[in-house]
C-alpha cells in the first residue's frame, strides 16, 4: 500500500513524498520549516486526494507530463507528481493515489 514519507533536507526543509507500493514516488509535497507544516499538507492531501477535479494535468516544456494536486478550498498546491513520457502514467498514478491516500501511513 502507497504511505507517506517524512524527510528533511540539509537545508532543514520538511517535505512528504507519498511512494507506491513498489516503492516509486507518486506525489512529493511542497517545502515547509517546520515538520508540524508538513504534516498538515498530508492531512489536506488525504481530504483532497480522493476527488478527480483536485488534479490537474501540465505538460513541462520538454513535453513530460505531470500533475499537481490542489486543495480546493483555497486552490494552493500541495503536491506535484515526478514527470512521465505519456499522460497514462500520470493517469495510474492519479488512480493509485485517490485509490489509497486516505489510508496511506506515514513513515
Amino acid at each position: 500500500m502507497p504511505h507517506f514519507i517524512i524527510q528533511q533536507n540539509e537545508s532543514g526543509i520538511w517535505f512528504y513524498e507519498l511512494v507506491s507500493e513498489e516503492g516509486s514516488v507518486l506525489l512529493t509535497g511542497t517545502k515547509h520549516d517546520f515538520k508540524q507544516s508538513c504534516l498538515g499538507e498530508i492531512l489536506s492531501v488525504r481530504m483532497n486526494g480522493v476527488y478527480a477535479e483536485s488534479y490537474e494535468l501540465r505538460v513541462s516544456p520538454s513535453k513530460d507530463y505531470f500533475f499537481i494536486l490542489r486543495s480546493m478550498g483555497s486552490e494552493k498546491v500541495i503536491g506535484v507528481s515526478e514527470m512521465y513520457s505519456h499522460p497514462e502514467g500520470c493517469e495510474k498514478a492519479i488512480t493509485q493515489i485517490k485509490k489509497y491516500v486516505e489510508k496511506a501511513k506515514v513513515k
